[in-house]
């Protein structure tokens, strides 16, 4: 399906890109707990964040499915998975402001996202985790603006964006008060805490927001007050997406190095490759890969063409997403034996893999999500 809609040299140049910058610099940003801003400039730079952007905002006039191309190149060739789900945050601001975002939103927010800012999507709260409607955080007019009040937990980027989409509330307009605010994080009253001391994915800091009274002004409201969950789901949506389809890039290269190990390692005095057992393993990481692989294609497509269908597959790619990341890492630790389970690369892999079983949403909400995504569809028919 991609190659029908992607420019095919993307994925081998940004590949290439990322294995100079990204792949170099992984050890040395995860043993620091950082963000690479080096490799990130140098992706904006090139280009990564014009590809889905039209031409009339700055960028190249392609599509996601040419940014989707790009990001696969990036997770095979840096082979950093921290440092990708960072990307995934940008990705998804990014489309809201594409999405819901007036042309004056759009002229004052996607320049510097698009030449290397750092954006962020604050939505979790302590109270709420992935039930986004649970939100404390909320704004009250005052002056012909508003001033936000509250606190945002486990934040992708958190600590060293430069801009954040805030989920918040307003409740002088009623029930329906969720609301999308654009946020500059330099602003008075902002605070960041310090980076989480994560088991895993240390490339990608992630931290605690507290907004202190932070004035907002009604032109940084995304698509009008009230109208926050519409648009918050649309970019939830693409996140898990964007999970499944890192998943199966990020694990293409990983496969290669256990079968290259099975292929020269012996046992009983044959390559472990030709024991049924190995092969099993492999095998079934293989068949998690491509499933993951395609059906975070088809969300996408889904997504694109705002099929009904688009929820409930999303949801099921980032289901995918977090258990063939756990099984393709267990795979390479279990395959390469003692070898594998020294601290390592491959033991890396496996903590980073761990958890986006629970970032992005749960493997436990998105069997909900899709329950009720089936319930639903059901009803209409």
């Amino acid at each position: 399906m991609i190659s029908h809609f992607a420019d095919s040299a993307l994925r081998p140049r940004y590949m290439g890109m990322a294995a100079d910058s990204v792949g170099k610099r992984a050890e040395s940003c995860a043993a620091d707990g950082r963000l690479d801003r080096d490799s990130w400039q140098e992706l904006s730079d090139e280009g990564l964040w014009r590809l889905p952007v039209p031409v009339r905002w700055g960028g190249t006039g392609g599509t996601w499915w040419d940014f989707v191309a790009a990001f696969e190149g990036i997770a095979a060739g840096g082979r950093d998975l921290g440092f990708n789900l960072s990307l995934v945050a940008q990705a998804g601001l990014i489309r809201s402001i594409l999405l819901y975002g007036t042309d004056e939103q759009k002229e004052t927010w996607l320049p510097p996202l698009m030449s290397g800012s750092v954006g962020a999507t604050a939505l979790t709260e302590t109270t709420g985790g992935s039930d986004v409607t649970r939100i404390r955080t909320a704004a009250r007019q005052h002056q012909g603006h508003f001033l936000l009040s509250g606190h945002k937990d486990h934040i992708t980027n958190g600590p060293v964006a430069d801009v954040a989409l805030t989920l918040g509330r307003v409740p002088e307009h009623g029930d329906r008060d969720i609301t999308l605010f654009l946020l500059d994080l330099r602003s008075e009253g902002v605070t960041r805490g310090p980076v989480e001391n994560m088991m895993g994915n240390r490339t990608s800091p992630t931290g605690p927001i507290t907004f202190d009274q932070v004035r907002v002004d009604a032109t940084n409201i995304i698509g009008g007050i009230g109208a926050g969950i519409e648009a918050i789901y649309n970019t939830i949506s693409l996140d898990r997406l964007l999970y499944g389809v890192l998943a199966a890039a990020y694990l293409d290269p990983l496969l290669e190095d256990v079968l290259a190990y099975a292929r020269s390692r012996t046992a009983f005095n044959v390559p472990i490759a030709d024991h049924q057992y190995v092969q099993g393993r492999i095998t079934d990481a293989k068949f998690a890969v491509e499933a993951t692989r395609w059906v975070s294609y088809g969300a996408l497509d889904a997504l694109l063409k705002e099929s009904p269908q688009t929820s409930l597959m999303c949801s099921v790619a980032k289901y995918h997403a977090g258990e063939t990341l756990k099984l393709g890492t267990e795979t390479a630790l279990r395959v390469m034996g003692h070898r594998g389970y020294m601290e390592g690369p491959h033991t890396q892999a496996l903590k980073d893999a761990l958890g986006t079983v629970i970032a992005g949403g749960t493997a436990e909400i998105q069997r909900k999500n899709v329950f009720n995504q089936m319930r639903r569809l059901s009803s209409t028919h």
